[in-house]
């Protein structure tokens, strides 16, 4: 059996990275995402620390929050879900007021830290 390179299994946690496929400011994004106790939280922004090499989940959107739709349930998929509205992009610059990250039941992530790895192009 072979682990597949996007997916990193630990005891609480699956990361999916870039499996959630939403538009924002009519840009097709793609979002990392946090499987935990059931729950998909949307990774909306990341704090990285360079200097460990980590980074942890800053703010995240339960995904039962927004209409959205899965796409796939192959661990292989690339993309496993998509947010059917447009999200504002205040999501994901810290400009959000407190009644849009409320109005997208946006909240502080969960305490994991993660390995920092490189932006993609």
């Amino acid at each position: 059996m072979t682990s597949h390179a996007d997916e990193v299994k630990l005891s609480a946690f699956t990361f999916h990275e870039q499996a959630v496929h939403a538009m924002a400011a009519d840009k097709l994004c793609a979002l990392d995402a946090i499987e935990l106790r059931g729950e998909i939280l949307v990774v909306l922004t990341w704090l990285a620390n360079p200097e460990m090499g980590l980074r942890k989940p800053e703010y995240v959107l339960p995904i039962k929050a927004v209409r959205h739709k899965d796409l796939s349930a192959d661990p292989a998929a690339p993309c496993k879900w998509g947010i059917n509205s447009p999200l504002p992009r205040s999501l994901f610059d810290g400009t959000a007021s407190r009644q849009v990250r409320r109005q997208f039941a946006v909240r502080n992530g969960p305490l994991l830290t993660l390995p920092l790895k490189p932006p993609r192009h």
